[in-house]
C-alpha cells in the first residue's frame, strides 16, 4: 500500500523536474518515471497539486501561454521541502506485513491455524505476482534510458524486499505445516 507522503513526494518532484506542467502531463510524467508501481488517478493528482499549493509548495504559472489548464512549478519552499525529504531517515516500517501476521498468528486459535496456513498462501501468491509485475516493469524501463539506472536500482530494491517477504512466508508455511503433523501424530 502506497503512502500518502509518497505520492505528495511523487508529485512534488515531477513539478521540480518539468517546470510549467499541467496535471494531464503530469499524470504521464508519472506514469513515465514511476511505472506500474502506482496507478494514478487524475482526480488524486488534481487533490495532491492544489494541496501543494495551499501549503505554499507549488504555484500556478500564469501568463505562459493562452491554455486554460493550470500549469505549476516548484516554489522555493516546495524545493527545501522536497530536498529535506530526501535526505531524511526512511520512516517506513520495515515489515508491516510481519507485524500484522505475526500478530494474527500470535492470537490465533489452535482451530483457526489451518485458516492461518490458506492466508498465508494467499500473501505468498501476491508476492509473486508483485514479483512477476517487477519484472515487467524491469523490462519497460530498459526502453527509458534517461532514468533506467535509478529505476532498476529502485526495482532491484523492491525484488529484494518481496523476495525477502517471500523467504519469511515459506519459513512460516513450513512452520506451521511441522506444527500440524507433530499434532496429528
Amino acid at each position: 500500500m502506497r503512502h500518502p507522503r509518497g505520492i505528495h513526494y511523487a508529485l512534488l518532484g515531477v513539478v521540480s523536474r518539468y517546470p510549467g506542467v499541467h496535471g494531464y502531463a503530469l499524470k504521464r510524467q508519472c506514469e513515465r518515471v514511476l511505472g506500474d508501481s502506482w496507478q494514478l488517478k487524475f482526480g488524486e493528482i488534481y487533490r495532491v497539486l492544489d494541496r501543494l499549493a495551499d501549503h505554499g509548495l507549488i504555484e500556478q504559472v500564469v501568463g505562459e501561454t493562452e491554455s486554460t489548464r493550470k500549469r505549476y512549478r516548484i516554489t522555493a519552499k516546495g524545493q527545501r521541502s522536497l530536498d529535506e525529504f530526501i535526505l531524511a531517515p526512511s520512516t517506513d516500517a520495515p515489515r508491516p506485513l510481519r507485524q500484522e501476521l505475526a500478530i494474527k498468528l500470535l492470537f490465533a486459535s489452535a482451530e483457526r491455524l489451518p485458516e492461518m496456513l490458506r492466508i498465508v498462501d494467499q500473501e505468498r501468491d501476491a508476492y509473486l505476482r508483485q514479483l512477476h509485475q517487477l519484472g515487467v516493469q524491469r523490462r519497460k524501463v530498459r526502453r527509458v534510458p534517461v532514468d533506467a539506472f535509478v529505476s532498476n536500482l529502485l526495482i532491484g530494491g523492491a525484488e529484494l524486499a518481496v523476495r525477502a517477504e517471500l523467504a519469511w512466508l515459506e519459513e512460516v508455511s513450513r512452520k506451521l505445516q511441522e506444527h500440524f503433523a507433530t499434532r496429528a501424530a
